[in-house]
């Protein structure tokens, strides 16, 4: 084959070009740092990446919502602590009153600091993060509690708030998340919803009695959700009102528990059923034959209005500072246990709370592991190893230098310089 010296000069344009691009691919990766710079440069590294980068990327948002779940459950803490402060001042008030030797006149001034403490306590009910009120369920943009000292409504609940399903969550790893919130009702209502849509009420305007007797008025017929149920009030005197609902409250939650729970309070001399069912049909009905219920007054089946329900917590607060106004040393002796079992409520949920803060520290330090390490792992799938690149670089350099000159060579006879 005659070789002419256009095909020289075309081959060497060739080989030369080939070299540049070979130079050009490793000053693109000297200058990036990555090893592709379009997936077509390898398939394999580019879907990895991909991958990795998602997974990255998912694990700085868990370590956001991480934080972000923290410092709420970190301003829970606080506020739960500061409730706790002042519920031991008012038991402390409680010791103090229950003195017989107090006078009305004194006990009413220790009733006029139990007043502003029921009022602090009210106000740390709508303590808010970031402008959400931290207890109020999922109706974070509303106060829980009425806290306007001028209306009648001042210390009732203000919203509905239901303590099983109102739990905010946030998701802090995949198939992961945690509850960050308290409820209202958890807190205030004594671990039940901060109000209901129906409600049946066992009682008039007589003084209820606060002793259950076994056999006597220990029996109680209820109809719960079309369910008829027998519950057995536990035997004993109860030191007051807000005692024995309680106690009912307990024993007719555990007898067959409800979909949603029920709360019993105490209005006036009655006690009140509320249904956690928020339907909007009434859910309960009272057997006026029933034992307990003809002791303990006559029955009513009545709905009652999704608002204004005073909580177990502000009612014992209000219940002692009624027997601190009146000078009624007994009274105030029996509310000195109405408080001890608000503040064994209060411990309860502080142990939750600082449980789920301790999950949240160890899912924080596991997250920056994993950041690490998928980080890692990530950069050696991407990035380049610069020493050998610069290598690479260099080699391919003195290739380029090299086809130059020898081009150089190739080029420079012609005709002319055999003609002289």
């Amino acid at each position: 084959m005659r070789i002419t010296n256009n095909m020289l000069v075309n081959n060497m344009i060739n080989h030369i070009g080939r070299n540049l691009v070979r130079m050009d691919k490793y000053q693109n990766q000297l200058a990036t740092g990555k090893k592709i710079q379009m997936p077509s440069d390898d398939p394999v590294v580019a879907a990895r990446a991909l991958k990795l980068r998602t997974d990255v990327s998912e694990i700085e948002q868990y370590k956001r919502n991480i934080k972000d779940a923290q410092s709420w459950l970190d301003i829970t803490e606080s506020t739960l602590a500061n409730i706790g402060d002042v519920l031991h001042r008012t038991r402390e008030l409680a010791v103090q009153g229950a003195n017989g030797t107090n006078t009305p006149d004194e006990t009413k001034k220790i009733a006029e600091e139990v007043k502003q403490l029921k009022t602090q306590l009210i106000h740390l009910g709508n303590t808010t993060y970031a402008g959400r009120y931290i207890f109020s369920g999922f109706s974070t943009d509303k106060k829980l509690i009425n806290d306007m000292e001028d209306s009648p409504d001042f210390g009732k609940f203000s919203i509905n708030s239901n303590t099983i399903n109102e739990k905010i969550k946030y998701e802090i790893g995949i198939g992961d998340d945690i509850n960050i919130n308290v409820p209202g009702g958890e807190l205030f209502n004594g671990g039940y919803n901060a109000v209901g849509s129906s409600s049946g009420v066992i009682g008039n305007n007589d003084v209820l009695s606060l002793v259950i007797t076994n056999g006597v008025n220990d029996g109680l017929n209820i109809t719960v959700d079309g369910v008829p149920k027998t519950v057995t009030i536990p035997e004993g005197a109860y030191a007051n009102i807000n005692m024995l609902a309680m106690a009912v409250q307990k024993a007719v939650n555990d007898s067959a528990p409800p979909t949603s729970p029920i709360s019993v309070n105490p209005v006036g001399s009655r006690l009140e059923f509320i249904s956690g069912n928020i339907s909007g049909a009434p859910s309960i009905a009272i057997d006026p034959a029933s034992s307990a219920a003809s002791n303990l007054g006559v029955t009513s089946t009545t709905p009652v209005t999704d608002k204004g329900q005073t909580g177990a917590l502000v009612q014992d607060v209000t219940a002692l500072l009624t027997a601190l106004n009146n000078g009624d040393h007994n009274a105030i002796g029996r509310m000195i246990s109405a408080i001890d079992g608000q503040i064994s409520n209060l411990l309860r949920i502080r142990a939750d709370v600082g449980a789920r803060q301790n999950r949240l520290e160890l899912t924080a330090n596991r997250m920056e592991s994993d950041s690490i390490n998928f980080t890692k792992l990530m950069s050696d799938n991407e990035d380049v190893d610069i020493a050998e690149t610069i290598m690479s670089l260099k080699s391919e350099e003195n290739v380029y230098r090299a086809s130059l000159s020898g081009g150089a060579r190739i080029i420079q006879p012609s005709l002319v310089d055999f003609l002289r």
